[in-house]
């Protein structure tokens, strides 16, 4: 009874708190039977929740009708302010209400169509040069994006399935679109990863709709793209498809850097999983090994120089136009006490994390091999990477975004184990 009464406050106050800022209808005026009708669902499963009595011969359904609700909730929240935020962008200029990672992304899209390489091509002159871009007591630097395509190749190539196939109905694209999927996949994932279904609704709430993460889904950051498919694969682990678990876990890699710091975590629960089954164990890694090799091979190969300066070096700074030290973490302590005076150069950030990061790295990797859960995963994962990127040259508003997705999902995930 207490999570379903969680679960209702919780989707009203998240929901109230996103319609108020965005709008959910890409329509001139406000569209108030839409928002009477979100209410009436809010009101409705509040009451389903808090006195399900009040349903009588229809108690035994309180779940159905709160999962239903549930999802007409998030397709006018989430949905409509999504696609809201699309089509508005659509109507009005390229940088409109969208992340630089997005003009990026497009950008380099349109590079791959045309036969150019998006690793080493520069971004002058497209979009993106449009986007306001600024750094402490200078607001006319250029942005050093303009100069690399960050992303690891699937996170370019997946939206071209929406380029190809919903451009030519509604007749613009957004690569947020291909986020959009990838959320809603992501929730899917969540419904089955969780075996109580009280647990799995908030899980969704907490992910969707939380306003550690909301602003920056909206804006088309590649957080909740990364996450969806780590959390596939985590699901058809449990459910003992390793060879897809494998590949899932591939396509999560090539989308984002984020997820590579759970692969160690990950590598260990899989060998646990199937060492007394080696023909599936290097059946998964040869599949997933092969997925990544043709995703990524033609990049690599057509410049590796310039992969690697995009991918790796402009993050870590020893690209001649790298990533600057920003964020809230180590390095602009150190910017602030003036042990760093150009947040441009590099310095050896890699010293700290080698310090505090190593030591931390083998004791959740013992504490793992001892206790493996999924839970132990996610939380570990979550903790090192918290660790690591705080000690980086950036520590950015949405990873601490996606840090609260991390360690939302891990105790959820340990609170469902305890139900069964």
């Amino acid at each position: 009874m207490a999570l379903e009464i969680i679960n209702a406050a919780l989707l009203f106050a998240f929901s109230i708190a996103i319609v108020m800022k965005y709008k959910i209808l890409p329509i001139d005026g406000t569209p108030y039977w839409l928002f009477g009708v979100l209410f009436l669902f809010l009101m409705v499963n509040a009451v389903v929740s808090f006195m399900p009595s009040v349903l009588g011969t229809l108690k035994r359904h309180a779940h159905t009708i709160q999962h239903v609700l549930l999802v007409a909730v998030l397709v006018i929240v989430l949905g409509g302010v999504s696609v809201t935020a699309m089509v508005d962008r659509a109507h009005t200029a390229p940088v409109y209400g969208v992340h630089d990672i997005i003009l990026q992304q497009e950008a380099a899209m349109r590079y791959v169509i045309t036969g150019k390489n998006p690793y080493k091509e520069t971004y002058f002159g497209t979009p993106m040069e449009a986007f306001h871009y600024a750094e402490p007591g200078n607001d006319h630097a250029i942005n050093p994006a303009l100069y690399h395509f960050v992303m690891p190749p699937w996170y370019l190539m997946f939206p071209f399935a929406f380029y190809y196939t919903v451009r030519p109905v509604v007749g613009f694209f957004d690569g947020r679109m291909a986020s959009l999927f990838t959320m809603v996949m992501l929730l899917c994932a969540l419904w089955y990863w969780f075996k109580d279904k009280r647990i799995a609704r908030l899980s969704i709430i907490l992910t969707a709709l939380s306003p550690a993460v909301i602003d920056y889904f909206v804006e088309g950051r590649s957080d909740v793209f990364a996450l969806s498919w780590m959390v596939v694969s985590l699901v058809l682990f449990e459910k003992k498809r390793f060879v897809w678990s494998a590949v899932m876990m591939m396509l999560a890699v090539l989308s984002k850097q984020t997820i590579w710091f759970i692969l160690p975590f990950y590598a260990l629960m899989f060998w646990r999983a199937t060492a007394k089954r080696l023909s599936v164990f290097w059946i998964s890694v040869g599949v997933a090994a092969v997925t990544g090799l043709v995703i990524t091979l033609p990049f690599f190969l057509w410049d590796p120089h310039a992969f690697l300066d995009s991918v790796i070096f402009y993050l870590n700074g020893t690209s001649v136009h790298s990533y600057p030290v920003s964020g809230y973490g180590l390095g602009m302590v150190l910017v602030a006490a003036g042990f760093i005076k150009d947040i441009h150069a590099y310095y050896p950030f890699i010293l700290w994390q080698a310090l505090f990061s190593l030591p931390l790295f083998f004791v959740l990797i013992r504490a793992l091999w001892m206790k493996p859960a999924q839970s132990k995963l996610m939380l570990f994962y979550a903790v090192f990477l918290m660790v690591f990127w705080y000690m980086s040259r950036y520590f950015n508003n949405s990873h601490l975004g996606y840090l609260s997705m991390l360690f939302v999902l891990a105790g959820l995930k340990e609170m469902d184990a305890g139900t069964v």
